[in-house]
């Protein structure tokens, strides 16, 4: 796709509907929030299943499978076990007709606009931060930050599973991670209640935040819902272990 393509019209979405489309061979979410229309991929990064039925909260949708979340606007992945964004496309309304460009395209201008007509989404919106933890005590949460969040991640991509020779992260055993200035809060599971390996992954886990320069402590909690599965597993690691 090179140009915008009229998919909906206004009328098909109500204040706070959605309609799912395809673009280009690829599915694609309209979320309708208010007065303004976004467009996202509507495939979850994490394990592939459709974010349709997701709840949308302060500009963020939420996999209804896992709990994963993105950012409307920028597609961008505010909490795991997402680690990868989604495609996010801009949007245009002319009239009461609705239009999606390619990842990355600046709407053309809008000639001789009728009366009433919703406007397109401005291009300066800020990004919007996650919300709390999922389960357990409340835990304070950070504003998002990519680069920090790509930080902790690969610090616990080090901590391997000693049974199956896989590091947690892409073994989707972490559920969220959470920032308080310098303390760290990760939620994990692991591949069964009974795992022998268990005390040793959430040690070593602990070590590997608070290695970092600007971690003072990293606090670990174990939960077991909702229970892992092997799909929580990236495709590297299923491919590592022959399931297909």
């Amino acid at each position: 796709m090179t140009e915008f393509e009229r998919v909906a019209t206004v009328s098909e979405l109500t204040q706070a509907g959605r309609k799912s489309v395809i673009v280009d061979d690829v599915p694609v979410l309209l979320v309708r929030v208010g007065e303004e229309f976004f467009a996202v991929e509507d495939v979850c990064s994490h394990d592939g299943q459709p974010l349709t039925d997701g709840l949308v909260v302060d500009g963020m949708i939420t996999c209804p499978r896992h709990g994963a979340r993105f950012d409307l606007k920028t597609g961008h992945h505010l909490c795991m076990p997402a680690t990868r964004p989604i495609a996010s496309y801009p949007v245009q309304v002319r009239d009461d007709a609705i239009y999606v460009g390619p990842p990355g395209a600046v709407p053309p201008p809008v000639a001789d606009k009728a009366p009433g007509a919703v406007p397109a989404i401005p291009t300066d919106l800020p990004v919007v931060s996650a919300a709390s933890a999922t389960s357990g005590d409340a835990v304070p949460t950070p504003e998002p930050g990519a680069d920090d969040e790509l930080r902790l991640i690969d610090a616990l991509k080090q901590v391997v599973d000693p049974e199956l020779m896989i590091n947690i992260i892409d073994l989707g055993l972490v559920y969220s991670i959470n920032r308080d200035a310098k303390k760290i809060y990760v939620e994990m599971t692991l591949t069964s209640p009974a795992c022998p390996a268990g005390p040793q992954i959430v040690q070593q886990s602990k070590m590997a935040l608070e290695r970092l320069r600007d971690v003072d402590e990293a606090e670990i909690k174990l939960v077991m819902s909702p229970p892992w599965t092997p799909d929580r597993m990236t495709d590297e690691a299923k491919d590592m272990l022959g399931i297909f």
